[in-house]
């Protein structure tokens, strides 16, 4: 069964995919929505700053983002943390349960 990630990824001209795939970038590239949703941020400049940094520039950088750390603890990301935030995993999980309530 194809996922809904999956099928958003195959409609990405090849030439995009093959970007995507770049051994730099992060795995989560495909399916990170601060990097598939253009206006995610509200400050277009940020949002390009943070894949700049985080997303494209090794795994060095990628695996510091708090969004892959996040991802790979929990199996998601809510939208609210970002690559840089001072927050803690457990201070993530709680501010996500507080709003979820």
């Amino acid at each position: 069964m194809v996922t809904k990630y999956e099928r958003k990824f195959f409609f990405i001209p090849f030439a995009v995919q093959l970007q995507l795939m770049n051994d730099n970038n992060c795995p989560n590239i495909g399916i990170c929505r601060l990097v598939t949703t253009t206006g995610f941020l509200g400050d277009e400049d940020r949002r390009r700053s943070f894949i700049e940094t985080y997303c494209t520039d090794g795994e060095e950088k990628w695996s510091a983002c708090k969004r892959y750390i996040v991802k790979n603890k929990l199996g998601f990301c809510p939208d609210f943390v970002l690559p840089d935030t001072d927050l803690t995993l457990d201070q993530i999980i709680d501010k996500f349960d507080e709003i979820i309530d």
